[in-house]
């Protein structure tokens, strides 16, 4: 029964260890990215955010599973761009894919601007509705764009992330990518208090996350990852199909190993 427990332990251990490699983020010559989410934390004018210590910290605190996303029950999710400072940010674009058929719904675009909106879902028979809101000089949200696909557009409710670049298109699931390189790493809420831009204060929830992205191929980029951040909402980060494929396969290999066992 010990070697039973041990070969679980080890799948286990093998699969978490496999989806919780950190990609190594840099500082880089320009506003490093953990200055960008501590100064979500202390804003000014922000007496009630949290404190600066309790920011993530991009090189130990990243979420695993986020390579593929599904929307939460409500149908609806929201992103929020935090900043972008790429040098090509005119041209940049921002969206969701079909995790089967690779079809793609631009979120933003180059002319996107700090606390601009977009609000996506996705319906039970695969159609895509999007909404694109811009700030006004007075910070307020306009509608100015609308979209809706017609129904199977999207296989269901798993997609990816994607941003385009002059240089390429860049994947959420890094064995897109032409090196196989993690070019976006995430962060998940724990109930703390930050403050977006162009909002007020509010709780950062387990529902809600951070991405943020490096824009030109990992093994040649600076590997700040400032590129493009953004806060997306009411979705949930699926577990990569080569964890599930391990898991099931050791879970396989311990009920076989328990009924020859029994058998003796």
């Amino acid at each position: 029964m010990k070697s039973i427990k041990s070969l679980m332990a080890g799948v286990v251990l093998t699969a978490l260890a496999t989806a919780a490699n950190a990609t190594v983020i840099l500082p880089g010559s320009e506003t490093p990215l953990q200055q960008v989410i501590n100064s979500l934390y202390k804003s000014a004018g922000c007496p009630s955010c949290s404190d600066i210590t309790l920011a993530p910290n991009v090189n130990t605190d990243q979420y695993a599973y986020d390579e593929l996303w599904s929307i939460e029950a409500s149908g609806l999710s929201a992103a929020t761009i935090i900043i972008e400072i790429a040098g090509n940010s005119s041209t940049n674009t921002f969206g969701i894919y079909d995790a089967y058929n690779g079809n793609t719904v631009q979120l933003f675009g180059g002319p996107a601007d700090q606390a601009d909106q977009a609000l996506v879902s996705i319906s039970q028979t695969g159609q895509v509705t999007t909404v694109y809101l811009q700030r006004d000089g007075n910070g307020n949200l306009q509608a100015i764009n609308f979209w809706s696909s017609g129904s199977g557009y999207f296989t269901g409710n798993l997609f990816g992330y994607y941003l385009g670049t002059g240089g390429g298109t860049f994947y959420s699931e890094s064995n897109r990518n032409a090196d196989g390189a993690d070019q976006m790493v995430a962060f998940r809420g724990d109930g703390d208090t930050i403050r977006l831009p162009g909002n007020t204060p509010g709780v950062w929830g387990s529902s809600s996350y951070i991405l943020a992205w490096e824009d030109l191929r990992y093994n040649s980029s600076d590997k700040d990852f400032n590129d493009f951040v953004v806060y997306v909402e009411s979705v949930t980060g699926v577990a990569e199909p080569g964890t599930l494929a391990l898991l099931g396969l050791g879970l396989a290999g311990i009920g076989f190993a328990a009924r020859r066992r029994a058998k003796r």
